[in-house]
């Protein structure tokens, strides 16, 4: 059984290393976490008030690395993601499974230290991930829906950065901040198709430009649609795509997603690939980013404990 200690800063280098090599693995894949050493500095480094002040780790007798498990918490939501449990077992090791059990459910409770007040918490995996699954349903948490991420590769991606990313009809794209009642607007359609997400309405439209772009379609005074993304170390991630019902199947999400992309290039420079989520069993949206070139390329799911 390894030990169990809150983390030091010292510890970082290590943790990566280990968090490369088991997020290669799909077994061991969270899905909240990049695969390389820049995306998880870049995503490490987002923690506040810092990682090592949100981090469990194991540890062995020497004090090497062998677990970790971070939390990441919105106090105005009372909830919380956990990002792991990563646990680093001897391979072909007879008792492999009984380790990883008695190591994340320690770190778990360790953790449980951090998470005073809070009553919703999540995890996220690649669904072959079966020892996560095992832990959330010994811990209470239910599996949600699974979705897939869909990559857009260098060459695919140059392409469609070149296109006319104009919204049907001369209608108009604007980008946030702009006017309050286009924020509220967007802020409303999003808590309407993306209920109970990690980041509500109104944290969308507050998200500081550098962070986060918000590509908005306009119909006149109306807004009809949204995009959202952000340009991280390796790749443009688009984090939201809505558009009202009625003017589905119009174009406006592909255009959207090509102007956001388009803008995060543009702000933000050149990436190898662009990534996007998408819920199993969205037929529509699916096929909007196949025609736009994305292809699968994992499929993780969502457990959720809530008090």
């Amino acid at each position: 059984m390894y030990d169990i200690r809150f983390a030091e800063p010292g510890d970082l280098g290590a943790t990566m290393a280990l968090l490369v090599r088991l997020q290669a693995d799909n077994a061991h894949h969270i899905g909240y976490l990049g695969e390389t050493v820049d995306e998880l500095r870049a995503e490490l480094g987002e923690f506040e008030p810092s990682w090592a002040d949100c981090t469990v780790v194991a540890v062995d007798a020497d004090d090497n690395i062998t677990g970790m498990l971070s939390v990441e918490i919105d106090a105005d939501l009372g909830r919380a993601w956990l990002h792991g449990p990563f646990v680093d077992v001897p391979v072909n090791h007879p008792a492999g499974s009984r380790i990883w059990d008695q190591t994340a459910d320690a770190m778990f409770r360790r953790a449980a230290e951090l998470l005073t007040g809070i009553t919703d918490l999540e995890l996220y995996g690649h669904t072959a991930h079966r020892r996560l699954a095992a832990f959330a349903e010994r811990h209470g948490f239910s599996a949600g829906k699974a979705s897939a991420i869909h990559i857009l590769d260098n060459g695919e991606l140059r392409t469609l950065l070149l296109r006319d990313a104009k919204c049907p009809s001369e209608r108009e794209m604007r980008v946030l901040p702009t006017d309050r009642y286009v924020h509220e607007a967007v802020a409303v359609l999003h808590e309407r198709c993306f209920p109970r997400t990690y980041l509500s309405g109104r944290q969308l439209v507050e998200s500081k430009p550098e962070n986060r772009t918000v590509v908005v379609a306009m119909d006149g005074e109306r807004v009809i649609g949204y995009a959202a993304g952000k340009a991280q170390p390796e790749e443009y991630y688009i984090d939201f795509v809505a558009v009202e019902p009625d003017v589905r199947g119009q174009g406006v999400g592909a255009a959207l997603i090509t102007e956001l992309l388009w803008k995060l290039a543009a702000d933000h420079g050149a990436r190898p690939q662009a990534a996007a989520s998408i819920y199993s069993g969205n037929e529509s949206s699916q096929n909007m980013f196949a025609r736009l070139g994305f292809r699968l390329h994992i499929e993780l799911v969502s457990y959720r404990h809530t008090a």
